[in-house]
């Protein structure tokens, strides 16, 4: 079987989302509208910027990011965001 790779064009990063909680620890359930708005991804394929040059991710990165611009979509049955690199608020490095 064929593997598909997307590869972002301009300056867009492919992200797969990371679900937040939705319940506490304690059981209670967090309305959408109370949870943090920034988002977690990892990291699927970068894009390039407009002069060919790398953006400063690479695929596997942990990032923040935010924005509402972003497109999501599915494929077999996992979703994926396309977001602007300038919506990427950072990247999370575990130590």
């Amino acid at each position: 079987m064929k593997t598909m790779e997307i590869i972002p064009i301009g300056e867009r990063v492919l992200v797969k989302p990371i679900q937040m909680e939705e319940r506490t620890k304690s059981g209670i359930f967090i309305p959408e509208t109370a949870r943090e708005q920034k988002k977690q991804g990892s990291v699927v394929s970068v894009g390039t910027r407009e002069d060919g040059s790398p953006l400063p991710l690479k695929p596997g990165d942990h990032i923040l990011y935010g924005g509402y611009s972003a497109e999501t979509f599915e494929i077999d049955r996992e979703t994926y965001v396309f977001v602007p690199f300038k919506d990427i608020v950072a990247r999370i490095v575990q130590g």
